[in-house]
């Protein structure tokens, strides 16, 4: 499609995408599978908690990437949870670090936030793109005390005694809709280094220069790649990847392994909930070298590292 045909289309695109998440509210929260046991205190893990978010400990510190626990986001609660969380913020042990790679709801969810932040030994510090750590502050003081920290691409910073990482990608910025401010609020990912290893999570996400670039700067150990809401391809293609193109981009960025994440949460296009799982069951299964790499991780799985 040309470029023309591509912005008549966006109208319709969009209608196509929202009947799709209004659609969610039609069929039922599945339970969540009872989550593995975490390793002992000593030992670093990763485990998948559902949507972009991922529990990570590391050094003797927890990690949360952008943490999404609510049963609803979206403009009054639009769009419902398709599975539960198979662990509530209550759950958790006390939350050191959460970054945040942008402002869209399913990332940047305030109830969750606040409810970590209340959880956890205050000032909750959080990490987040351009404006987006300092959005996360306005919000939840002074109830909630935050230690903001906004990264731009390539900046880096120490926090919590672990070297973070600004990295760029190619998504959409904001928070609101309407007011459009797309440059008040950025995006991107983060590169997280402790003192044993090294984790990528490059959030939302479409294919770009900035994967290939990784293995120059970083000797990573674990990628943290989304796999969903890409149904719409001619339309969402330059911000999410396909299983195809995380699995892909994760070999460009030259990571040891690979969790597959942004999955099976929400509807966020018009595509099957399990969808993108079965086409990176399918891709695993045409090469298993690969295969070996990826830990396809069911909700509230745990990767020991």
């Amino acid at each position: 499609m040309n470029t023309i045909g591509r912005i008549l289309a966006w109208p319709f695109e969009y209608l196509l995408i929202l009947g799709a998440l209004l659609g969610s509210n039609f069929s039922p929260t599945k339970p969540a599978p009872t989550p593995d046991p975490w390793p002992g205190e000593n030992q670093d893990f990763a485990q998948y908690l559902g949507q972009a978010t991922v529990l990570l400990r590391l050094d003797g510190k927890y990690i949360l990437t952008d943490p999404m626990f609510s049963k609803r986001f979206s403009f009054g609660g639009l769009v419902k949870r398709r599975t539960a969380p198979p662990l509530k913020v209550a759950e958790l042990p006390p939350i050191d670090l959460v970054l945040l790679s942008h402002a869209h709801g399913d990332h940047l969810d305030l109830p969750s936030l606040r409810a970590i932040a209340a959880h956890s030994p205050a000032p909750l510090t959080v990490v987040g793109a351009h404006g987006v750590a300092g959005y996360a502050k306005a919000k939840l003081e002074p109830e909630h005390p935050v230690q903001a920290v906004n990264l731009e691409w390539r900046q880096a910073a120490e926090v919590q005694g672990l070297g973070i990482t600004g990295w760029p990608g190619k998504h959409l910025g904001g928070r609101n809709w309407i007011t459009l401010d797309f440059k008040k609020y950025g995006y991107g990912g983060f590169v997280l280094t402790s003192s044993a290893r090294t984790v990528y999570y490059p959030g939302d996400s479409g294919m770009c220069p900035a994967f290939a670039e990784l293995p120059g700067e970083f000797d990573i150990d674990l990628g943290l790649m989304p796999i969903d809401a890409f149904n719409r391809r001619d339309f969402l293609r330059p911000r999410h990847m396909n299983p195809g193109d995380s699995l892909e981009a994760f070999k460009q960025s030259g990571a040891k392994r690979m969790i597959p994440v942004h999955w099976g949460t929400f509807t966020l296009c018009n595509e099957p909930l399990g969808l993108s799982q079965k086409l990176l069951s399918q891709a695993l299964a045409a090469d298993p070298e690969l295969a070996a790499k990826v830990h396809n991780l069911p909700l509230g799985g745990v990767l020991t590292l």
